[in-house]
């Protein structure tokens, strides 16, 4: 018969599948309103770009640059040559030289590759990054750029695609405004981008792969922590739905705005596995999930399961906010520790089951956890954050006298 704590998990898991379907529903009522940034560069006087004026705000020495893009011509300005047109940037406007500016995310038409580019000293050092994935004409794909003070990463669909180390741990930053679809640098080298862009967005830290690619496909909410400026088009213009007032100017005559093509839902709190269980002494796995809706503006309601556990054992669940991880566990044994340091960990929980058998449950409510712990690890939390997490539960049989589930990441919701 199941346990308790299945049934509760298992309840939890049914109200969550319902919670969706009425968020989905919402989703398609509103999908005629939802819009993407169309641009066409061909000449001088067929052009167009968006202009965000410079804020301190704009200038994080860590980011994150993301964006959907779907190029759908070969642009204007030079972008046949090297580094072809640009999706996003800070740059030095009318000048010439290399490493113009702060940062760039960029397609280039001739090989249909992406490339990113950070600055430490303009017109002397930096880095490039190129992607080994194409973006061919009329295909979307969301991009994106991290920089973390030593490592410069290119990530196409979410997943990681190139990465170039720096020698280097600053981020140059001048007065220089913030452009979409231009670099309109000097001698001709404007570098307009021709196609759609959506869901354009900087965030003040370097975000872990994961975390990208659960927000990847679909909208914030622009509440999310550490998002300095976030432009989904929706309403037909350049505001800024991060609440930091970056409203960028729509330059041109070329500009326009058409309906998504691949309709984007709301984000809600997405999350995924990752990582490799340890076999138990009875050859149990342990599998870690969530059920609920992980708002933290609720105090309870999201459930996180680590199922397949040794029945009659003793357990936690851990988290952490560095990242994910796949070191060796202790003594020889076959799980692998999912979470990067430093990490939180729950109160004892009690697996149930059946003694020798694989049907235990670690179960912790997150939400009322946190609520209840409002000096754990990372608090408090606006929404938007990453969390890595596992299940540690005791099994003397093993190597280590220990083992660990799988590892969950969930993107917090506001």
């Amino acid at each position: 018969m199941p346990s308790l704590q299945s049934r509760v998990v298992s309840q939890l898991a049914l109200r969550a599948l319902s919670s969706v379907s009425a968020l989905a529903f919402a989703a398609l009522t509103a999908a005629a309103q939802t819009k993407v940034l169309s641009l066409t560069n061909t000449s001088t006087s067929n052009s167009s770009y968006v202009r965000t004026a410079d804020a301190p705000e704009l200038e994080p020495q860590r980011f994150t640059l993301e964006a959907r893009i779907r190029p759908m011509g070969a642009g204007f300005g030079q972008t046949g040559t090297s580094f072809g047109a640009t999706i996003l940037t800070k740059p030095i406007e009318g000048t010439t030289g290399s490493f113009l500016g702060s940062w760039a995310l960029g397609w280039e038409p001739t090989t249909s590759r992406v490339y990113a580019m950070v600055v430490n000293t303009p017109d002397s050092i930096g880095r490039f990054v190129y992607s080994n994935t194409t973006v061919p004409l009329g295909v979307e794909r969301h991009i994106a750029a991290t920089f973390d003070g030593a490592t410069l990463a290119l990530y196409i669909d979410g997943q990681i695609d190139a990465a170039a180390s720096t020698s280097f741990s600053s981020v140059y930053y001048g007065n220089e405004d913030v452009l979409i679809g231009a670099s309109n640098l000097g001698a001709g080298f404007l570098r307009r981008f021709t196609g759609e862009i959506d869901e354009v967005r900087i965030w003040d830290h370097a975000r872990d792969e994961r975390a990208i690619a659960l927000l990847s496909e679909c909208r914030l909410t622009g509440q999310e922590s550490g998002l300095r400026l976030y432009y989904n088009f929706n309403a037909s213009n350049a505001l800024d739905s991060s609440g930091g007032g970056s409203n960028g100017a729509l330059v041109g005559s070329a500009v326009a705005f058409a309906n998504e093509t691949n309709v984007l839902s709301a984000c809600g709190s997405p999350w995924l596995t990752y990582c490799t269980a340890g076999t138990t002494t009875n050859g149990c796995l342990a599998s870690i999930g969530a059920a609920g809706f992980a708002s933290v503006s609720q105090n309870s309601g999201f459930v996180v399961a680590a199922n397949g556990v040794e029945g009659q054992k003793a357990g936690l669940v851990f988290y952490g906010l560095s990242g994910a991880s796949a070191t060796p566990w202790l003594g020889g044994s076959s799980s692998f520790l999912c979470v990067k340091s430093p990490t939180q960990r729950s109160p004892t929980l009690a697996s149930g089951g059946v003694a020798g058998a694989c049907n235990g449950v670690l179960a912790l409510d997150l939400l009322a956890y946190l609520n209840s712990n409002p000096n754990s690890l990372g608090q408090p939390f606006g929404g938007g954050e990453a969390l890595f997490l596992q299940a540690w539960f005791r099994d003397p049989g093993a190597p280590s006298g220990t083992n660990l589930s799988n590892g969950l990441c969930v993107v917090l919701a506001p």
